[in-house]
């Protein structure tokens, strides 16, 4: 049994309840077998280790440091060897005075031990003689506590050491650290003192210089890199220290130097000096030697491409001008020097444009540089093919060729270069040939050969814009006659003169050819209607019929004109003008000096509308037209707090005529302007009279492209509402997805405005086909129409009931109202009710209603609704069945 059980037993575990071993901290009560800890690491427990034979001094000093570590301890000397080697104390609280042997031996112990020599050892003793202090300090002591102790003098002395081996334990590890650094660093570190001995060097495997750093201490440089390098280096460090005990404003130096390295090679350095202080506060030196080889050796290879490029560029015979990204230029080869009448040295630095101005041979207006364009669009471009480029001196020379872009190995953009030469005399002679076989050499409009090319690209341009193309021929009336009787010459002056009345007459995106003889075509590109080649042959016909004077001889000349559009007759060039030519004969025929179209059901069109526009001009002028009013219906609660403005045109006879006949009509003539005011006037009087009645009325309206068009809508539009006083919140105003693909961006500002100010807007027919869902998230939309189109076939197609239920869906998703149009049947609005959409118009519903029907229809129609949230489905009238 040891010496500790037996005290233990005889002090029993009430007076001490200890046992051998260590601490758990907080429970000095319990005996703990833990795992050793790592003393170095900062974020575990400090071990502390009691060495005493007195088991109450043990109990005393544990209650003081418990909280400080884990506590351990022993009481027989024998042991204390075995517990420090096992638990690495920071800490040993060691009495001086044990059995078997003494503090002094062992700490003589610990402090000869590899392992425990680190460990602070804190004497606790009943003599306070000053030799024994001396004695405890001289064989390794800490600190020196003597009995009886003061328990905060020992807790504080105990935290003290702890803090010191903290802190020491740092220490280490940063030097650990900093020499790993210092020898893994890709360089060379040596340090130097005042008379040039090296101090440290981080080549421990010598694979620079062949030799391990670990002789080089005390020694000059000649014995650390050898005579070779030495050489180079001793005066650039004798320099560096020399100025700075000369107080000079110099800390650092650098060269580059060429040696042999271990394994035989020659090695490029970049040797770099640093003044230091050494420990007697004299200036050294921290000299760094980095191997730039393979960069020295790139370099080099690079400046012999460099010079083999200069040679082949300054050899060719094209002009070669580079620049960086920005566009300012780098470089420019001789026979470019000769070219723009600029030399190298003048033009590095300048922007492109300042030593290469291009311009535009036909318009003589600035062109952009095709080093701008290939930088931008990062590819290469070519010029255009009348591209003028002014010298130096302002002389002009017709330039080709091309720019692209220069990219580093990387892929990155770093410049430009373009490669020109002069092709004025070659550009000249190309575009007279080119010129001579696309024209007429009478009257130099363009010949058959141009207008065939012309009509393909309208037809194709047409295809993508749903626009329209009008082909038309025209035929001088009896030209034979006066050719025959005034001779060619003065026929060949009428045809002069038509061709330039012609050419006058029409915008330039028109192409007007002579074809041969006296017959003339005209390309109509990007019409919208009918309507506008119709015009365009009537002032043909005009132009033409003026008096032509010739050597002081009048002459009348007339002409037929044959019309085929493009894609109502033909959809193919060819056709095109084979059908043209069938208008015109039919125009020969019924008299000459006049127009006929291909198709009779586009003339018959013409008039309809033409009868149209007459009887529409005539209805706004004596007040006729009228508006009608459909209800938008709230299915679930079956009330009505918003209805839809419908423009109705009666003919002579009273009957309706479609919408879409006098609509159309009325916004390629201007007309749909004052008709609009008179419908928003007509809808602010049934909102007036609504409130009358006590209840509040929202009118949706149709908004034409046209209007949007002027700049003056929005000013209106409000002037209007505050003129009825009508609040703008009153006023729907109904676009269509085809207005979203005109010009999106002032779209929506405009429509910004209108929210703003109150108006709701809503998007009409929508789903039939335009791309708007790319915009619905950009632009301020209150509400989603869902198209007729869709809902008249819910209950016979799958397709449609998709489509419905993502666009009632997706108005959901945006927090967008929904209207279903069109809704005729109760199959409809069942389907259209458990998709989600609860908002309808249609003749389920209700008809339009005539404006002065709508109060009343109103009035009974809402009070029937309230009925029924009563008392059940509302009875109605037979004359609101009615309508």
């Amino acid at each position: 049994m040891s010496h500790v059980t037996k005290i233990t037993k005889m002090m029993q575990t009430d007076l001490l309840n200890l046992q051998p071993g260590r601490f758990q901290k907080g429970h000095p009560s319990m005996l703990t077998e833990l795992p050793p800890v790592d003393a170095d690491s900062d974020d575990q427990a400090a071990h502390i280790l009691i060495v005493d034979d007195d088991v109450v001094c043990v109990r005393t000093l544990h209650t003081v440091v418990k909280d400080l570590g884990v506590v351990s301890f022993t009481t027989q000397a024998a042991e204390v060897m075995t517990l420090a080697k096992q638990l690495l104390p920071s800490v040993v609280l060691l009495d001086i005075s044990m059995p078997e042997r003494d503090g002094y031996q062992l700490c003589s112990d610990l402090k000869s031990c590899s392992e425990t020599k680190d460990a602070a050892v804190i004497f606790i003793t009943s003599n306070n003689d000053l030799d024994h202090e001396l004695k405890a300090f001289g064989v390794g002591a800490s600190d020196f506590v003597t009995k009886p102790f003061n328990v905060q003098l020992v807790r504080a002395r105990v935290q003290v050491q702890l803090a010191l081996r903290r802190e020491q334990q740092r220490l280490l590890r940063t030097q650990r650290d900093l020499a790993n650094v210092v020898r893994n660093v890709p360089g060379h570190i040596t340090l130097w003192d005042s008379d040039l001995l090296c101090q440290l060097c981080n080549d421990h495997d010598g694979r620079w210089f062949g030799v391990p750093s670990g002789g080089f201490r005390g020694k000059p440089i000649s014995a650390v890199f050898g005579k070779q390098v030495a050489d180079s280096l001793q005066p650039l460090l004798e320099s560096l220290v020399h100025l700075a005990e000369s107080k000079t404003d110099c800390n650092d130096a650098s060269l580059a130097i060429t040696c042999r390295a271990s394994d035989g090679s020659t090695r490029h350095m970049h040797a770099s000096a640093a003044l230091r202080p050494d420990s007697q506060m004299k200036w050294g030196a921290l000299l760094l030697l980095t191997d730039v080889t393979e960069v020295t050796e790139a370099q080099a290879a690079l400046g012999q491409e460099r010079e083999r490029a200069q040679v082949i560029l300054s050899a060719i015979g094209d002009s070669v001008i580079a620049t960086d990204a920005s566009g300012c230029i780098t470089y420019v080869n001789p026979v470019a020097e000769t070219m723009t009448e600029w030399d190298m040295a003048d033009a590095v630095g300048q922007p492109i444009e300042s030593i290469m101005p291009l311009l535009s041979d036909g318009e003589g207006s600035p062109l952009q540089n095709p080093i701008r364009i290939a930088l931008r669009q990062q590819r290469k471009v070519g010029m255009a093919l009348d591209t003028l480029l002014v010298t130096r001196n302002g002389n002009k020379v017709h330039v080709d060729d091309s720019a692209s872009p220069i990219r580093d190995v990387e892929g990155n953009i770093t410049g430009a270069v373009i490669v020109f030469h002069d092709v004025s005399e070659t550009r000249a002679m190309a575009i007279k040939m080119t010129h001579l076989a696309q024209h007429d050499q009478l009257t130099d409009l363009p010949n058959r050969l141009l207008l065939a090319d012309r009509i393909t690209q309208a037809i194709r341009s047409a295809e993508a814009t749903r626009n329209s193309v009008a082909l038309m021929i025209l035929d001088l009336d009896h030209f034979k006659f006066v050719n025959d009787s005034y001779g060619h010459h003065i026929g060949d002056s009428i045809l002069v003169v038509v061709a330039e009345r012609l050419k006058a007459a029409f915008a330039s995106n028109a192409t007007v050819s002579r074809q041969g003889g006296d017959e003339f075509m005209i390309l109509l590109p990007e019409i919208q209607s009918a309507e506008q080649a119709r015009v365009a042959a009537q002032t043909s016909i005009d132009v033409v019929s003026a008096t032509i004077v010739i050597d002081g001889t009048n002459f009348h000349v007339g002409c037929s004109v044959g019309i085929s559009v493009y894609p109502d007759d033909a959809l193919t060039r060819e056709d095109l003008m084979r059908h043209a030519d069938s208008a015109l004969y039919r125009s020969k025929s019924d008299g000459r000096n006049q127009y006929s179209f291909h198709s009779a059901s586009i003339e018959h069109m013409l008039m309809q509308r033409s009868r149209t526009g007459k009887i529409l001009r005539s209805a706004m002028e004596s007040g006729r037209i009228e508006v009608h009013y459909q209800p938008q219906i709230d299915v679930p609660s079956q009330r009505v707090d918003t209805v839809e403005a419908l423009v109705r045109l009666r003919d002579e006879t009273g009957n309706l005529i479609p919408p879409s006949e006098f609509i159309t009509y009325a916004e390629e003539t201007g007309l749909i302007i004052p008709l609009s005011r008179a419908v928003l006037a007509d809808a602010c009087r049934q909102i007036t009279a609504a409130r009358l009645l006590g209840y509040k009325l929202h009118v949706a309206i149709n908004v034409s492209i046209v209007q949007f068009a002027q700049q003056d809508f929005f000013e209106s539009l409000c002037e209007q509402c505050k003129t009825h006083g009508v609040e703008p919140e009153c006023i729907e105003l109904e676009i269509t997805e085809g207005l979203l693909m005109r010009d999106a961006e002032n779209l929506r500002d405009l429509l910004e405005r209108l929210r703003k100010h109150g108006f709701r807007v809503s998007l009409d027919d929508f789903g039939t086909g335009y791309s708007s869902l790319a915009y619905l998230s950009q632009l301020p939309i209150d509400v989603l129409k869902i198209d007729r189109s869709f809902v008249s076939n819910l209950a016979t197609s799958s397709q449609s009931v998709s489509i419905a239920t993502a666009i009632v869906q997706l108005g959901k998703s945006l927090h967008i109202g929904l209207i279903a149009e069109g809704v005729e049947t109760q199959e409809q609005s069942d389907l259209l009710l458990a998709m989600g959409c609860h908002t309808m118009q249609g003749y389920l519903y209700s008809k339009p209603i005539p404006g002065n029907a709508l109060a009343a229809w109103m009035r009974e129609r809402n009070d029937a609704a309230s009925e029924q949230s009563r008392n059940g489905p509302p009875q109605l009238s037979p004359h609101l069945k009615r309508l």
